[in-house]
């Protein structure tokens, strides 16, 4: 039985609140209802039916790629990170990791969409190494999407088969990209334009100034936090703050201890998040730290090398998966 996350709607003054500001919903915890007090009894006695409404009735949002199905896959590319945005047939991608025979299993799986975009959240290798492995006969517009401060020459070298045909967009804090229609807003809460930094980046700067993204699906949210650091995530919370609201966490940094924040955590309150990472890795990721804050404050932690590719599909209102 497929299982939902609850959509977010957000009031006037920029708080969210699930389904409504008193906190009344539905919320999944390995299949089980949990309650939300003090007057979900209410909209508990309505639990089963509504859950057997939302698996047998037609949703409301499947009119096709304006505002209809949007799948977010975060893929199992091992010691790495990958995810997938999908409407229709086509797709942006967030890093590619370094394994390209997981990578490609994973696009495959999702039904070899057009890629429309390549978006690089910095150049380290378990997040673009796999890019010289593409083949001159994938389907890709051949765009790569990075920050204002990233070293476009060593992308572009790494893609040898692709060389020739790049092309470069850059993306900063406050950005929008419609790639895949007006239905899916892709947000960049980081990093913000004017950083006194080096470029390229050095390498002690690349993991607190990579990618972050919000990706909006009507009431359907997803966070994608890269490799940023604990001090990266106060600046953005500072900036954000309930903006970073989403059901679905991309967990920062393969779940490293140098990416706890609990100030940042708490705005987004996620219903699921997902560590990528291998088993057993070097690194020790994820850190005891991070899954002891995120057993706190989502309902649901999962791991790409226990789960495999974990796929979420959106219809603007909720996500199954």
């Amino acid at each position: 039985m497929s299982r939902y996350l609850q959509a977010i709607r957000f009031n006037g003054n920029g708080r969210g609140g699930r389904i409504d500001d008193t906190d009344i919903g539905i919320g999944i915890n390995g299949g089980d209802i949990k309650r939300r007090p003090p007057i979900f009894t209410l909209v508990l006695s309505f639990g089963a039916p509504l859950l057997l409404l939302l698996t047998n009735c037609a949703n409301p949002a499947d009119g096709g790629a304006a505002g209809g199905r949007f799948t977010f896959a975060v893929a199992d590319v091992g010691q790495g990170l990958a995810q997938f945005g999908v409407v229709g047939k086509r797709t942006v991608v967030w890093d590619v990791g370094n394994n390209y025979v997981a990578w490609r299993g994973a696009y495959i799986n999702l039904g070899s969409p057009r890629v429309e975009s390549i978006i690089i959240s910095h150049t380290e290798s378990d997040h673009c190494g796999a890019l010289q492995s593409f083949g001159a006969s994938l389907d890709w517009s051949g765009e790569i999407v990075v920050s204002a401060y990233e070293d476009t020459a060593k992308l572009r070298e790494s893609a040898a088969a692709w060389a020739n045909r790049i092309k470069f967009k850059s993306c900063v804090r406050g950005d929008t990209l419609r790639t895949l229609g007006a239905a899916v807003e892709i947000v960049c809460l980081w990093p913000p334009r004017g950083l006194n930094m080096e470029t390229p980046l050095p390498d002690n700067m690349k993991n607190h100034c990579s990618l972050v993204f919000s990706i909006r699906h009507g009431s359907a949210r997803a966070l994608i936090t890269s490799d940023i650091d604990a001090a990266a995530m106060t600046e953005i919370a500072a900036h954000s703050r309930y903006d970073l609201r989403a059901q679905i966490l991309s967990v920062p940094h393969h779940g490293s201890a140098g990416s706890v924040n609990p100030l940042f955590f708490s705005y987004v309150s996620p219903e699921a998040a997902v560590i990528s990472c291998s088993s057993d890795n070097a690194y020790g990721h994820p850190s005891p730290q991070m899954i002891d804050e995120l057993q706190r404050r989502s309902d649901r932690v999962m791991y790409t090398y226990i789960d495999g590719t974990v796929t979420f599909s959106g219809n603007r209102y909720y996500w199954s998966y």
